[in-house]
């Protein structure tokens, strides 16, 4: 977590291209992208997520965020395989 002074944190994160944490990262952001009914369902659940544990609890926030992370993958691999999803180049 990186905050400036006077500036909102921002949470940064850096991938190595062809390692696993790159596909992770891709293949969440194609299907959230696909699927604009999870995206939103994603949203909410992080907007409660902060609504009840500010920002000085990311312990809490990342024990309710990551069990939610890994159910949209499981619908994620299954997306990917249904439509042939490869992983492409990063618009970042």
């Amino acid at each position: 977590m990186f905050q400036g002074e006077g500036e909102r944190p921002i949470n940064l994160h850096v991938r190595i291209e062809g390692r696993a944490n790159q596909r992770y990262a891709l293949l969440f952001r194609d299907y959230l992208r696909a699927n604009p009914l999870v995206s939103r369902a994603y949203g909410q659940v992080k907007a409660g997520i902060i609504k009840y544990h500010p920002e000085d609890d990311m312990d809490a926030y990342y024990d309710i965020k990551d069990p939610v992370c890994d159910i949209i993958m499981g619908g994620a691999e299954t997306w990917a395989a249904a439509t042939g999803w490869v992983l492409g180049e990063s618009d970042c």
